[in-house]
């Protein structure tokens, strides 16, 4: 079995990546490779790699399971292979396979990162003019910025080097979080004062970071750090980089929430700042070898691999709507891997009456397509039996275009007569109407835990439909995974939302109220923001408090793989996981331990020091 060799985990072996019009290089990591990166085709090919890692983290398993499942919003769904993850027991240790892989490939990110700067920092090595090495350095700045983000909230003060690793490295250090935020803020700061506004805005450099994008990541940046350090000056400067991103007048907000996730607006959306580019590339993946990780798997991981690239977001919030009769599995309605579950806190934050984001988020409605099973049969006791017909029991018939499903957030009302499946449990046929359906009772416990203990409670679910692609070329087997849509990973709402979360929270509610209104007013269904607004209790800025930020960031973000860190800046994901989480186990669990996962069994053994590991692990 092949092993990686690695003392800090940084991969010394050539890798070859495949990702975009600009992202179609290899990086090659060792001591060789000076006179290849001081090429112009070199140097293009690790600014390439520098990319690449986003694609192991956006709108990919890996990146959900730590940014977006194991919430107040997610938690796993019937079909995750390590659910373990999400009750927190000793279960969640070392050994989990999917950290390493994170860990692996963002300090292999890291490494490409530095061994770019290193080289375009020299006047005497870069291989750019003056003006394109001001540019590519300040994409791989922020680059870096966005990798140790993602690396001090997931295991806290670890590791931050800024040298490029040219052989194996023999220590590892502890560095405060304070350390990572310095950097992280520096890389940011370069970034923004070297970008133009005309810089990276052709359509082949789609993907690439521009000037908006540093400010817009910066504004998230310094509102964090502004919460960690109690500095009011880091809240001030988040509310500065939003409003000067709200002033540019390159985005604007969609009248309708749903159309922001209508495939056909993916490639020019006005509300997207930076995105992961997975829309104009045949495959777009890490192309790691999975013999890399297998060592690494406990028995029932699921073995690691690339999943034909792409963005994955369609696979993993569905739920399994095609074992029904009347319905088939359909590229339109997606291949559902039922990874996560909404919880109940997430699926009543929405007021649907005068909120658009719920309907624009959620799939409740499925219309049945299967004309084999147009009229359904029941051999079982129990139902009403249609006289004319011996093998038919009860009243369901399903025309192709009719509703052959509905998932409803009420509760259906005492006169329906509902009928569950005896043989695929949990399932349930509203005789009375004539659909297959599902509403809140059957979905939460009455403490608001998601129901499990029927054979397919986490199989069933509000589908996330933000993530649908129709663009895929079939419904199963090869093609069926890859997702073409791109991942937004800013987007131009997060800019009201900081500005007035960082204003309210330095005391101007005003301002902060005024920039809510703004966004309410689009996410409206008549443009009414103050009503929507005071639907939830918001009347002006003296009514704002921290619940409801984080109300309206599930609302507006739900699935975009931004709640883990909104919880950990504001301090509240303990409290909030004993109050919302979606299993007991969870519930009771959850502690400080957990706000920063374990490092890598592999890391420990290779640094030889046991205390290097996160404290309770």
């Amino acid at each position: 079995m092949k092993k990686i060799k690695i003392v800090l985990l940084v991969i010394l072996s050539l890798g070859v990546f495949s990702c975009s019009e600009f992202l179609d290089e290899e990086y090659l990591a060792g001591a060789n490779t000076e006179q290849y990166y001081t090429s112009p085709s070199g140097m293009e090919s690790l600014i390439a790699a520098c990319y690449v890692t986003s694609k192991i983290w956006f709108a990919q398993e890996e990146g959900y399971d730590f940014s977006t499942a194991g919430t107040d919003i997610y938690d796993y769904g019937q079909q995750h292979p390590q659910q373990y993850q999400y009750t927190f027991t000793t279960d969640f240790n070392p050994t989990n396979s999917r950290l390493v892989v994170l860990w692996v490939e963002f300090y292999r990110g890291i490494n490409a990162c530095n061994d770019a700067i290193d080289i375009l920092s020299d006047p005497d090595r870069t291989p750019f003019t003056e003006e394109k090495t001001r540019v590519r350095l300040s994409e791989v700045r922020f680059l870096r910025a966005v990798y140790n983000w993602i690396i001090v909230e997931t295991w806290g003060g670890v590791h931050l080097t800024t040298e490029p690793v040219k052989g194996v490295v023999l220590e590892a250090n502890k560095t405060p979080v304070s350390g990572f935020y310095d950097l992280i803020l520096e890389d940011l700061n370069f970034a923004v004062a070297n970008l133009t506004d005309g810089d990276n805005m052709a359509s082949s450099d789609f993907g690439r970071v521009t000037k908006m994008g540093a400010l817009a990541f910066r504004s998230r940046m310094n509102l964090t750090w502004g919460y960690y350090s109690g500095d009011n000056s880091f809240l001030t400067a988040a509310a500065n980089d939003a409003e000067m991103v709200i002033g540019s007048g390159d985005f604007s907000l969609w009248d309708n929430y749903a159309d922001m996730w209508k495939l056909e607006n993916n490639d020019n959306n006005p509300e997207n700042i930076w995105a992961i580019n997975y829309s104009r590339t045949e495959y777009a993946a890490m192309n790691v070898d999975p013999s890399n990780y297998q060592i690494y798997q406990r028995d029932g991981d699921k073995p690691w691999d690339d999943r034909e690239g792409g963005h994955l977001g369609h696979l993993m919030f569905g739920m399994q709507y095609d074992v029904l009769q009347g319905m088939t599995r359909t590229v339109e309605y997606g291949r559902p891997f039922r990874r996560y579950n909404p919880t109940m806190y997430l699926i009543d934050a929405f007021h649907e009456d005068v909120d658009e984001r719920f309907y624009g988020s959620f799939q409740t409605t499925w219309i049945a397509n299967n004309p084999d099973t147009t009229r359904l049969k029941w051999p079982r006791a129990g139902w009403h039996e249609d006289p004319n017909d011996a093998e038919y029991f009860g009243k369901p018939i399903v025309v192709p275009g009719d509703t052959c499903i509905f998932f409803y957030k009420g509760v259906f009302p005492a006169t329906d007569t509902l009928i569950e499946d005896e043989i695929i449990q949990n399932y349930i046929w509203n005789y009375n109407r004539n659909f297959w359906c599902l509403d809140h009772s059957h979905m939460f416990n009455a403490d608001g835990t998601i129901r499990g203990e029927r054979t397919n409670d986490r199989n069933l679910c509000f589908a996330l439909s933000k993530f649908n692609d129709e663009g895929r070329p079939a419904a199963n087997g090869t093609g069926s995974q890859r997702g073409i849509r791109d991942a937004y990973v800013v987007r131009y709402a997060e800019m009201f939302l900081n500005a007035a979360e960082a204003q309210w929270k330095t005391g101007n509610s005003t301002g902060a109220y005024n920039h809510l209104i703004t966004l309410a007013n689009k996410r409206s269904y008549n443009g009414n923001g103050a009503a929507l607004l005071a639907s939830y209790g918001i009347n002006s800025g003296s009514d704002l408090t921290l619940d409801f930020f984080l109300d309206e960031r599930a609302r507006e973000f739900c699935g975009e793989q931004l709640r883990w860190f909104d919880l950990k800046r504001t301090g509240t994901i303990v409290d909030r996981m004993k109050k919302y989480a979606g299993n007991p186990s969870a519930r009771a669990n959850f502690s400080e331990k957990f706000t920063v996962r374990p490092i890598p069994q592999i890391q420990i053994d290779a640094t030889g020091d046991p205390s290097y590991q996160n404290p309770g692990y």
